[in-house]
Parts: structure tokens; sequence; C-alpha cells
């Protein structure tokens, strides 16, 4: 089935355009014809998908599913078409992506913190549920309306249930899921036992974007990223910035410890100590 515009999938879903590709598929603007509104649908790109791609499609799914949080993206239904081509629907997001709004500037010291109290209450939610997102970085961080305020987790591809639960991993022990520049150092040794504190230090690299403009481990090549990760400290955030409070560099450097004990626990931690 060759996926354009006006295709309807499950009697339902009418493609509208395509507005993004990737490796597993594509990304399309459809109308919901059951609620007369506009969704996001992923569809994977192969009819006969590994069996990889297909867990891991079933798992983003299933994650969405269960979480119920203005500030992450909602899920709608999935499926699969006649052919076997699997989708996925999800709200229609209309904005910008962090990463969009970097690029022209950074963030003062108050836009910061509203998105940071923002994304910890929605990564909560995520956490209350026993799931770590595994990905956080500025593009996946959507603005509705470009307002801050409005920040929203979008991309849970590579979440997974934490490892003490019955959730089989989509990963073996020694490789690198995730972004580099924005992965706790757990991630970048390829460990199976990560917990919802490295999605804390990922947003720790976020917060630090926000106010600095560029990544605390940042290197040419990805092996120098990982390496800054492992054994390197971020620079001194007071350094580079002497205006900005003491209290935020302590949040700031409990979020990027290296040791995941010495870290802020998990979203719910960090909101307590952002309120």
């Amino acid at each position: 089935m060759a996926i354009g515009r006006r295709t309807i999938l499950a009697g339902r879903f009418q493609i509208e355009e395509t507005v993004g590709a990737g490796g597993m598929g594509i990304v399309a603007r459809a109308r919901d014809l059951h609620n007369d509104c506009d969704i996001a649908i992923k569809i994977l790109h192969k009819l006969n998908p590994s069996a990889h791609d297909q867990e891991r499609f079933a798992r983003e799914a299933r994650v969405l599913s269960q979480l119920r949080h203005p500030g992450i993206v909602s899920y709608v239904a999935h499926g699969q078409t006649p052919e076997g081509q699997h989708f996925l629907a999800m709200e229609w997001l209309t904005g910008e992506d962090l990463q969009q709004r970097l690029r022209r500037q950074y963030l003062t010291v108050g836009e910061s913190l509203t998105l940071l109290r923002g994304i910890a209450r929605a990564l909560r939610e995520v956490h209350d549920h026993e799931l770590i997102h595994r990905d956080l970085k500025p593009s996946n961080l959507f603005l509705r309306d470009r307002d801050l305020e409005k920040v929203t987790l979008i991309d849970f591809g590579i979440a997974r249930q934490e490892i003490h639960f019955n959730d089989q991993p989509l990963t073996q022990t020694g490789l690198v899921v995730g972004t580099p520049e924005f992965m706790a150092p757990e991630q970048a040794r390829g460990q199976q036992d990560i917990g919802p504190s490295a999605d804390i230090f990922s947003l720790g690299c976020i917060l630090f974007t926000c106010l600095v403009g560029a990544p605390p481990f940042a290197g040419e090549y990805v092996a120098a990223t990982l390496a800054k990760i492992l054994f390197e400290d971020p620079p001194n955030l007071k350094s580079l910035r002497p205006e900005l409070p003491d209290s935020l560099a302590t949040v700031l450097s409990r979020m990027l410890a290296k040791a995941p004990a010495d870290r802020i626990a998990n979203a719910r931690v960090l909101s307590e100590i952002l309120d």
C-alpha cells in the first residue's frame, strides 16, 4: 500500500501531507475523520519490519497509551494497514521544538526555570509510571504555540520500563542508546540497569544548554563526547555566567553528578526542589 495524500488508514485517518521522514518511517499530518481534527501519524516504512522494529514501535504506542498529561504528547490510536504497515496516531502539535528556539538565542534564567518546571511536571508522570524516556534532548521538547510554559515531551521511541519490571530490553548490554551530548554516563557505558536519574542527567544537560548556548559535554566526534561524559566534570556554570544564582548552579551540579546515587533521583524529587 503506497501511503500518499488522501490515503485513509483504519477507515479513520486521512493522510494530508508528509512532514518528516527517518530511518524507521515517515511522519504525516492526517485528518481524524471521527473527531474532525488534525493528528500526527507515524508509519513504519517497511512492509515486513524486523521483530526489533515492530517491538520498538509497539512499545512507543504502549508507553504513550499509559500516559495522560498536558505536558506529554497524547496517544490517539495505533494499528496496521491491511498490508501490515504499522502506524501510531498522536495529537497534532503546533509550534516549534526547543532546538529551533535555541538556534535563535539561549534562554534567560526565568525562561530556563519556567521550562525546567514544565518538563519536571511532565517527566514526573513518566517516572511515576516507572518509565524512563532515555532520549531527552532539545528536539524532543516541543513548545506548543512557541510558549515555554507549554513544553511537551515527544518521541518515546526508546522509552522503557525500569529494569526490575518484566519488560524485555530492546538493546544488548554495551550498546549505546540515546543522543550522545545529552546522555547519562550509565547510558554512555551501554548499561541496561539505568533508572529515572538518567533522565535527570539529560535534563541537566538541556538546562546547561539553555543557559550557556552549548551542551556541557560536546566533542568533535561521538567518542570524544562520550569520553567527556564519562571522565570530565562539566564546565563551571558560574565562571561562564557569574550573574546566575548560586542555588541554580547547585541544582544543576546535582543533576549532572556522574554517579546515579549522587544525582537527583527522579522528576518527583526535582519538582519538589524547584517548588
